[in-house]
């Protein structure tokens, strides 16, 4: 599957991909904090329904990072 670029040749396309592959790291990182800075940092620890829900946005952060970072380097289009 090829993307279009526009008439100037800026690359919307993978500028599109990068921001999706920077909001999926923001939201592993931040998430993953959340998780290890208890047990590791010294912190508080999470209560059990907060952490799961920081679990669930740190999967769909991996998600989203792998799905972005595969279409801005073009892995899979035999290109």
């Amino acid at each position: 599957m090829r993307f279009r670029t526009d008439t100037r040749g800026l690359g919307v396309a993978k500028l599109f991909f990068t921001l999706v592959t920077s909001a999926g790291l923001g939201l592993s990182m931040g998430t993953s904090f959340l998780i290890v800075r208890g047990p590791f940092l010294g912190g508080p620890s999470l209560d059990p329904f907060p952490m799961m829900a920081a679990l669930a946005v740190f999967v769909a952060g991996i998600v989203v990072l792998t799905w972005g970072s595969t279409r801005l380097f073009g892995v899979g289009t035999g290109a």
